[in-house]
């Protein structure tokens, strides 16, 4: 959305400083936050049994990515849906309703998300002692719920909405890229 446009006239996305502002009022809980839910729920879960092989770690991998997965399932249910009862089905003569580009943008930036998660999960699942192991299907769900706050952001509170969701997904890769690269690096100076 433009900033010139009437309908955004005194949201905080038309003022630089204020959408800033707006922004960083959720940084200071979703990345902290995403760190200290982790950390609780790794604490909370027994290790999982039979994790000794490798193979059983990616299999466990594979199979969580399921869940991972199911944000962007029910968004393109939610576009095929919209583009059905609102007749918008060639998305080339731009007849979609506002709500429904805010699907597709969310359809995009989920997939987008879920590709990164995916090229870190499954290596570090390698990576991972059998009683690490756990960690997969906590940031698998932690994963689906985050874009599921994106999603709803979005659709509450418009392009800033989506910043929490943004906070809580982007503090997941992070955290997941650095901690596989550092066993990788590991991995190879063994």
């Amino acid at each position: 959305m433009s900033a010139d446009l009437p309908e955004m006239a005194g949201h905080p996305v038309a003022d630089k400083v204020a959408g800033q502002s707006f922004i960083a009022r959720t940084i200071w809980f979703t990345v902290p936050g995403t760190y200290v839910l982790l950390g609780v729920a790794y604490a909370i879960l027994p290790p999982l049994q039979g994790m000794e092989e490798t193979s059983a770690r990616l299999l466990l991998a594979v199979r969580w990515l399921l869940v991972a997965m199911i944000p962007y399932a029910a968004v393109c249910m939610a576009i095929a849906s919209a583009r059905f009862f609102e007749g918008a089905h060639n998305p080339l003569l731009g007849r979609e309703s506002e709500r429904l580009k805010i699907q597709c943008r969310v359809m995009q930036n989920t997939l987008e998300q879920l590709v990164w998660f995916a090229l870190c999960v499954v290596p570090l699942a390698t990576y991972l002692a059998p009683a690490q192991a756990r960690l997969v299907p906590i940031v698998c769900t932690f994963f689906a719920l985050a874009r599921f706050v994106y999603w709803w952001g979005y659709l509450r509170s418009g392009t800033l909405g989506r910043a929490p969701g943004v906070q809580l997904t982007f503090s997941l890769n992070i955290l997941l890229l650095v901690l596989a690269l550092v066993l990788f690096a590991k991995h190879l100076a063994s």
